[in-house]
Order: structure tokens, then sequence, then C-alpha cells
């Protein structure tokens, strides 16, 4: 192998209603991120806001335009897609709405909005979340049609960017803070190396159609979470124009994803996301990305043993992550699919939890535990077992995302198993100057130094999110991921595009569990 939920707002009586049939039947309705028994969302979370404006940035176009987007929203926030008011220099605009997917309780995970504006003229809408709207009438039109450019350049002819605080609200990607909550604090270590204007699709065009490298890591996430947690149009279009070329190089035939726009990597899991494109869908309604994202689900289903069997078949940390994010982030927005997605996700968790119970034979602390496998299963010679404690932050996103969904008794065990795995990094998995190892040897002392400084956050994104799940008391924990944090702060370096997108996809999420 190469080194490459919250709780919201809005009291009315519309709100309460119920949803409108813009969903077929089982709706991708899926137990909520905030389910009991779930870890929650993050600590004193915002609350969505009633009213909010939307930036209208025309992109080639002018006078009259159909614009399209879409509201993610938290669980609970709003049940009625009608009742949204769509305002322009103050007054109400006919709009037309739809429920994209939903969350267990009925209430909308995100809802898509088209409406004709003169963005010559106005250049914000003003949004009122439980107020009467005013139908536009007619159907919604198809997405495609609100769009321009070809290739790399697809993009919205006039982009709706949405303020941090509602994206941070909605918890649409995860646990993420809006970055000025946390900008020149001992948070902030994220600012310099995620600078998504330098690494965005310009640079990552560059290589993409002669490297597979720059696709690793689901470029789109990271993106999507950069818009989040900045509120700023830079990552929103990197995320939309790579999300459009990943899925317009896809082939689906019945329903399962046999090739992607990767170049060579159409047998290769490790290029198979589903988050990024369930993420366009939940940010534009456009329903070919929710059909990509369940096709990716199935394919990876078709490639992906999750069971280890403490031999040398290939298994590694990153496999395991992104197969399982393609599960869980498939069964968010499936309107026909939800058994079978569900099904794949539960087979895997319980696949992940019996590792980590059980390998290496012999090693006997039960308290720290990584997802130890031989190096020769990680395609590595190293001669032992061990893990990667920045891959391993890919499998904490899915195991957490997991948690958050499905609530209850599997949640405090998924909550418990990365609590172990936070424990073995924090304690195991850096030098004696603190720097995370590239490979931690497991009843040994075989481990493996790094000999970049790329790898500081992934490490602090999985002890940080240990401390948080476990109850925020492990003072050693706490302890482990200041350490980190600040580690990057002063050292992290990003040497090129593929080292960004592992840095920024889920890392970025630490300063929530931490504040």
């Amino acid at each position: 192998m190469t080194r490459s939920g919250v709780i919201v707002l809005v009291v009315c009586a519309a709100c309460a209603a119920p949803a409108t049939g813009e969903l077929p039947p089982g709706g991708g309705g899926v137990p909520g991120d905030d389910a009991p028994g779930g870890t929650g969302g993050p600590v004193d979370p915002p609350p969505t806001p009633a009213e909010f404006d939307v930036a209208l940035v025309p992109d080639g176009a002018s006078g009259a335009q159909l614009v399209n987007f879409a509201i993610p929203l938290a669980q609970g926030a709003l049940s009625d897609a009608s009742a949204i008011a769509i305002r322009a220099g103050g007054a109400v605009l006919p709009a037309a709405t739809r429920a994209l997917a939903k969350y267990d309780d009925d209430s909308l995970r995100s809802v898509q909005v088209q409406v004709t504006v003169d963005v010559s003229a106005h250049t914000k809408l003003t949004v009122a979340l439980g107020a009467a709207g005013q139908a536009a009438g007619t159907e919604l039109a198809p997405v495609a049609s609100t769009l321009a450019g070809t290739g790399a350049n697809v993009h919205p002819r006039v982009w709706a960017v949405l303020p941090a605080r509602v994206l941070v609200a909605s918890g649409v990607a995860g646990p993420i803070t809006a970055r000025d909550d946390f900008a020149d604090t001992a948070l902030d270590a994220w600012s310099r190396v995620c600078d998504y204007e330098r690494w965005g699709t310009d640079a990552f065009l560059v290589n993409a159609n002669a490297s597979r490298d720059v696709w690793l890591y689901d470029r789109v996430t990271a993106m999507v979470r950069g818009y989040i947690t900045t509120g700023q149009l830079p990552p929103l279009r990197s995320a939309y124009r790579e999300a459009a070329l990943y899925r317009d190089g896809m082939t689906i035939a019945n329903g399962v994803a046999t090739a992607i726009a990767v170049p060579g990597a159409s047998t290769d899991l490790k290029y198979y996301y589903a988050q990024g494109l369930a993420l366009h869908y939940l940010f534009t309604g456009d329903d070919r990305f929710r059909e990509a994202a369940e096709a990716v689900s199935a394919k990876v289903a078709t490639m992906w043993n999750p069971k280890y069997d403490g031999g040398d078949r290939f298994w590694t940390e990153r496999h395991a992550g992104f197969a399982l994010l393609a599960h869980e982030w498939a069964l968010r927005v499936t309107d026909d699919k939800a058994a079978e997605i569900a099904a794949r996700a539960e087979a895997a968790v319980a696949a992940y939890l019996d590792e980590q119970a059980r390998f290496p034979v012999g090693y006997t602390d039960t308290e720290a535990r990584c997802f130890a496998h031989s190096a020769a299963a990680h395609g590595e010679d190293f001669g032992t077992f061990g893990c990667s404690p920045w891959m391993s932050a890919i499998l904490a996103d899915a195991l957490d995302a997991h948690a958050r969904r499905v609530g209850g008794e599997r949640a405090a065990q998924v909550n418990a198993s990365l609590g172990r795995l936070g424990r073995s990094l924090a304690r195991d998995g850096r030098d004696g100057a603190g720097k995370p190892y590239y490979w931690m040897g497991v009843g040994s002392a075989a481990d493996v130094p790094d000999e970049y400084e790329e790898h500081w956050g992934e490490t602090a994104y999985v002890v940080a999110l240990a401390w948080h799940v476990t109850g925020r008391s492990d003072g050693a924990l706490r302890q482990a991921a200041d350490q980190l944090v600040a580690g990057l702060r002063t050292r992290g370096a990003v040497g090129q595009v593929r080292s960004f997108n592992w840095q920024c996809r889920s890392a970025i999420m630490t300063p929530t569990f931490l504040r």
C-alpha cells in the first residue's frame, strides 16, 4: 500500500401539520441523528433561525431567473414543506417546495425550494420557516434546467448561499461548528490547513484525468463541510462542480454503480463515495444524486466483506469506513431501499465491533483497543498487528454517524467502541513528542513513525470524539486531544491535494467536540 441534531425552534400550527406527500412511501425516513441513546448533537447546539437571508450570486445570469436550492434542517425543525415563506424586497414570492428526506419522526431533513426572482434587482432572499408561503402553482422544474456549464464546470446559473449558522444548526453533514465561533482560539487549527480556495476544483483538475490520488477521501464531502463551517461560496462551488463530475462519470445498471469517474478505479472500493452524492442531493434536490448514492451502496455491498478473521485478507480502516459511510449516507436519502441499506450498515457495524473485541488474539486490554489487523492485511510489510491512527478517523466518522442514527443500545455499544479506539490512540498512537504514528503496533513496540506533518488532525478528531461520547470526563483523553490540536496548529502542513482531502473531511468536526 502506498502512502498516498439538534432540537429547533419553530412553534406554529403549520409546523405540526403532516408532511404533504412529496416523498414516496418510506420517504427516506430513518431514525434521527439525535435518537435516544445516541451521541446527540454538539454541546449547546445553536437553534435553527426562524428567519434568515440567502445570498444570491449570479454566475453568468441576469434578469429573471429560476433559482433552485435546498434548506437542510435539524430534526424537529419543520414537518411541512409548504410552511416556508420566501421574500425578496419585502414581498412574498411564489415558491415551489418539496420535502427531500425525512427523519424517523417525519420531520424534514431538507426542503427543496424553487423561486423565480430578478437577480439583477435582488441580491438576497429572506426565508421564514413556519410561515405561510405563496405556492407557485406548478411542479418543480428539473434541477438540470437551472444549471449552466459542462464537464468540470457544471454550476447553477444563480448560487444560493446559506449562512453558516443555518448550515451548522441543521447538522446535515455531522456536528460542525461555524469557524467564526472558534477563530483565534486554541481550537483554530484548521483555518490554515483547510484553505478551500487554494485546494479547490482548479487545483484538483490539474491531475484529475491523469491520477486517481487527487480523488481520494471524498473531496465533495470535505468541500461541503467547508461550506458549512464557513458559509462561503468557494467550497460550495467546488463541492457542486466535483459532485457533478463524479456522478456524470458513473455508470449505473440495475441500481448498481458499475463504473465511476475516477480513472482506472471502478474496481477499487476506496474511490466509491455515497456521502458526497447524498449531501449534494440534500442541498439541491437533484434526484439523480439520490439514485447515485443508492447505487454506490449497492456496489460497495458486492465489493467488501466487513468481517475480519485475523488473517492477511485485505482489510483497512479506510475501506471499512468508506463502506459503512456509503450505506449510512445512502440510507439518509433513499426513497425506496431503506430496509436493505439499513441491513448492510448493521452487518458492517456488527463485524467491526467483533473485530475490535477479538484481535489480535491474546491481547488482553479491554479499555484501549483500535481495530487491529495484520500489517499484511493493510498492504504493508511491517510484520505486526496494528492499526492506522489517521485512517481510523474515517471509520470513526462512519461509526459515529451510525450511532447518531440508530440510538439505543447499539449506539451505546458503538460509543464504547469509539472510547476504546480513542484511548488506544491517545496512549499508544503517538511518539515521544506527541506526534501520531503512521502505523501503531498492537501487542508490540513496532510502531512506524510518520515522516510528514499531515496527520495530526485525524488523530485529534478520533480522540476528541472519544472524549465526547464517553461523557466528557476523561482527563487523559482531553489532554491528548488538546495536544494533538496544538500540534496541528503549529506543525500541520498540506503537501498535495489528497493531503487536503483527508485532513479536511472528518477532522474539522473536532472543535465541536472540544468546545
